[in-house]
């Protein structure tokens, strides 16, 4: 058996990524039964039914772990961004709020844990929580290039940045995941975060 770049794909190989999936499939778990911090490597390598070092054979850490269970999900969210950017019409303000709706939707499924690697990407210095942040570049590219678009229609401000943009949304974004979290209301994260995109969008609009 060969894999599409070409190489040979031997039994150890599958049985490697047989035990990795595994291993991520109870880490999940874990990380959702006892919270990011409560959980241990020995208690994802008890659900999955292997040593601790097999477990950290599959990623080398505790936060490698959470980084591959979520890199699975952005993936998914990006691909759900792109189909509904595809389809959207209207002006720029309504398109960059639908999409932002369904990253919010997407992500409080698994609020626990992008929300462990949103917080401690902030606390702690580690390169491997830094990629939460870049990771999610990629649900974003939707909402950059209605940006760019923009700017390039004359519908936004010459001087727009779209990093700068993107940055504000970002943080209004975030905002958003936390009162989702806290919230009995369903939809009151989602009307608040659309005020505010509006009130940053109407901001750069040309008159």
């Amino acid at each position: 058996m060969r894999d599409l770049a070409g190489g040979r794909v031997t039994r150890r190989d599958m049985r490697r990524e047989a035990t990795k999936a595994a291993v991520l499939e109870a880490a999940e778990k874990v990380f959702l039964s006892q919270g990011y911090v409560g959980a241990t490597i020995k208690a994802i390598a008890d659900e999955a039914g292997v040593s601790p070092g097999t477990v950290l054979n599959a990623e080398p850490s505790k936060a490698a772990l959470l980084m591959a269970i979520l890199s699975n999900e952005v993936e998914i969210i990006a691909e759900s961004v792109e189909q509904m950017e595809a389809a959207l019409s209207g002006g720029l303000t309504d398109r960059i709020i639908a999409l932002l709706q369904i990253m919010l939707e997407a992500q409080s499924r698994n609020s626990e844990l992008f929300a462990a690697a949103v917080g401690h990407s902030w606390m702690v210095a580690d390169p491997t929580y830094q990629a939460a942040f870049d990771q999610m570049e990629l649900a974003w590219r939707p909402i950059r290039r209605v940006i760019e678009s923009g700017i390039a229609s004359g519908e936004l401000r010459q001087d727009t940045n779209p990093d700068t943009i993107i940055a504000v949304l970002s943080d209004q974004f975030l905002g958003a995941m936390r009162a989702k979290r806290r919230s009995e209301y369903e939809d009151r994260p989602m009307v608040s975060l659309e005020e505010r995109v509006r009130l940053v969008i109407e901001g750069i609009l040309t008159r």
